[in-house]
């Protein structure tokens, strides 16, 4: 059976505005808060840390894991028309030019080519 890898990779600004996209999208779960910084806090299982400030103007601090990061970046990629293997297995890490969805599909159909 073929498995088909994809790797789609954000640069750390395009990350940084997916982020911001991300949070404007999800108002209630951010209450509004606006992006400053983020920064990577571990690299396996990725997580990262933002600097956020609320509507009040506090600064805050939160922490996104490998799902929600996941979400962002499978956002990213709906909002810029970037196709996505719906049935693949889907992970995010770090890589040298910024932050990467990873994708893993396995053709379990078990058909034999064309001939």
């Amino acid at each position: 059976m073929p498995i088909e890898m994809r790797r789609v990779v954000l640069t750390q600004g395009e990350f940084n505005q997916a982020l911001q996209d991300f949070m404007a999208a999800n108002e209630q779960m951010f209450k509004g808060a606006r992006l400053l910084d983020s920064t990577i806090r571990r690299a396996d299982p990725l997580e990262i840390s933002l600097a956020v400030q609320t509507r009040e103007g506090h600064q805050s601090s939160l922490s996104m894991g490998g799902t929600h990061l996941a979400a962002v970046l499978i956002k990213y990629c709906i909002d810029h028309r970037i196709p996505l293997p719906r049935n693949s297995t889907k992970s995010v890490k770090t890589v040298s030019a910024g932050i990467a969805l990873d994708m893993v599909f396995r053709d379990t159909t078990g058909g034999s080519p064309s001939k």
